[in-house]
């Protein structure tokens, strides 16, 4: 009789897993005094480990390794169903919060996407706002472990995730590598927990009360749109500042995920992805700050170089927080008089997000490297309309190289990306009868950047919605996280023989 965590499923092993962590908030809502939350959260820790215990034992006696597309099959199924596990406190403990509300806070917490659907979030018990950073920063994780483990060896746009990411890389052969996600999980998680308690530290030193800097760390490294630095702060640059440098983790798997032999020959902007994101980054915030400054001499403002600087430095950070899919505006962006609000300061928003970060990292969108190599694909193309007869030209070395394969995946998903996108404004556009806030909760959805529709000037009450239109929410938001590709997989009969 086989009787272990790490024989079952994946979904099994983060089913048990959730349920162990519930006894955190747990104990904060004993130490809070409130009874009623701790018992709830323990009782719902304990029911969560005995099913799992009882399945286990009904199991116990069936040995079976999972292949590669079962495991795709656990992963998405883990995004369905387990943010039901992951509400019954949320929807025992408030009586306004419904069984589709909750399960949908819980879709935007997991998915990383951050977008407010009850008032669960900014509630006085530390227990609720401590869940639901965990569930973000568990999601985040759970998504580079599924992404390093489980795509690559179905070849999923395998050039985005080099094989020499790992020492003796995981093999295409699923049924040979059924500890691939083990191996994974002990790699990556190390390096997630020390960036967290890195941001952690560094924010508690800077002035920012500890609890209040362990959930904005959760938010920061996990890129969950949940609000991290609205509030009065006499240091907010530094903090700020500080945050902007672990931004860079969802720029480039490069700075966390590099084979031990290619450490010494890194070079930062040599990654496409890094290169890319500086530009774009750099070329917005001239653009809005071009913008700010026409603002501020046509309302005859006073201007000082503290002025320009603040305005400088909200659109950096608010331009790098819309790209690596996160959406929290800068305090210095969001409190100054003249921070532009125009439509095209939104749509231009939205274009950032829908880029997104990098490639196995937990920002979303379309990501630097697809875009990177749909730039290739088309100055190519231009170079051969003006010169018919030249060798069409490869750079880059191994599976990172932008050959014609690469280039039809990332053409493949950009469109995908973008049929999805219109589905889903035609759906939500019939929600509000107008294009414009359907538009930008698709957009916010799709790319797991749950902050851009409230910042794009909408308003809505989630919980008032028809139960339709939050079912399709939340699968949209499934979908940007999962990433539309890995779901047209399940169609595919080559993974299927993988």
């Amino acid at each position: 009789m086989r009787f272990s965590i790490l024989d079952r499923a994946i979904f099994l092993q983060l089913f048990v897993i959730i349920a162990l962590f519930m006894m955190i908030p747990s104990i904060v809502a004993f130490v809070e005094k409130d009874y009623f939350v701790g018992r709830t959260f323990l009782y719902s820790s304990f029911a969560g480990v005995f099913l799992f215990l009882l399945i286990s034992i009904a199991l116990s006696n069936i040995v079976k390794i999972q292949n590669n597309f079962e495991k795709l099959v656990s992963f998405i199924l883990a995004y369905l169903f387990l943010p039901i596990f992951m509400a019954m406190p949320i929807i025992l403990c408030f009586d306004y919060v419904n069984f589709l509300d909750g399960w949908l806070e819980m879709v935007s917490a997991f998915s990383t996407t951050g977008l407010k659907i009850t008032s669960v979030g900014t509630s006085d018990g530390s227990a609720f706002q401590l869940w639901l950073a965990m569930v973000s920063w568990i999601g985040g994780v759970f998504f580079w472990i599924g992404a390093i483990s489980i795509l690559l060896p179905l070849n999923i746009s395998r050039f985005e995730i080099i094989v020499t990411d790992f020492p003796g890389g995981p093999s295409n052969k699923g049924d040979k590598s059924s500890n691939s996600v083990l191996n994974c999980a002990r790699q990556l998680i190390p390096i997630y927990v020390v960036i967290t308690i890195s941001l952690w530290f560094l924010l508690t030193v800077s002035g920012v009360p500890a609890f209040k800097a362990i959930l904005m760390s959760m938010y920061v490294i996990s890129t969950s749109g949940f609000e991290v630095t609205s509030y009065d702060a006499n240091n907010i640059f530094i903090v700020e500042g500080i945050i902007l440098l672990f931004f860079a983790f969802a720029l480039s798997k490069s700075l966390f995920i590099r084979d031990i032999n290619e450490i010494q020959k890194f070079r930062l902007f040599k990654d496409p992805e890094i290169r890319l994101a500086s530009i774009i980054i750099l070329a917005v915030t001239c653009l809005f700050f071009a913008n700010s400054f026409i603002v501020l001499i046509e309302e005859n403002a006073e201007i000082s170089l503290l002025i320009l600087f603040k305005h400088l430095w909200g659109i950096f950070f608010t331009v790098t927080s819309y790209l690596v899919t996160m959406g929290n505006e800068s305090n210095v962006w969001f409190n100054d008089l003249y921070y532009p609000t125009s439509e095209m300061t939104v749509v231009a928003l939205m274009g950032l997000t829908i880029i997104g970060g990098g490639v196995a990292t937990t920002a979303g969108g379309v990501k630097l490297l697809r875009v990177y190599f749909l730039y290739r694909n088309a100055a190519q193309e231009v170079d051969m309309m003006l010169h018919p007869n030249s060798i069409p030209s490869k750079k880059g070395k191994g599976l990172i190289s932008d050959n014609k394969s690469n280039r039809l995946m990332a053409w493949v998903f950009f469109m995908l990306f973008m049929a999805a996108l219109a589905f889903f404004t035609l759906v939500f556009s019939m929600l509000f009868n107008d294009i414009g806030p359907g538009l930008a909760l698709s957009v916010s959805a799709l790319t797991t950047t749950g902050p851009l529709f409230v910042n794009a000037g909408y308003e809505l009450l989630l919980t008032d919605v028809n139960e339709i239109y939050k079912f399709l929410l939340g699968i949209a938001m499934i979908l940007g996280r999962l990433e539309i590709l890995v779901i047209v997989a399940l169609v595919s009969p080559s993974v299927w023989r993988k």
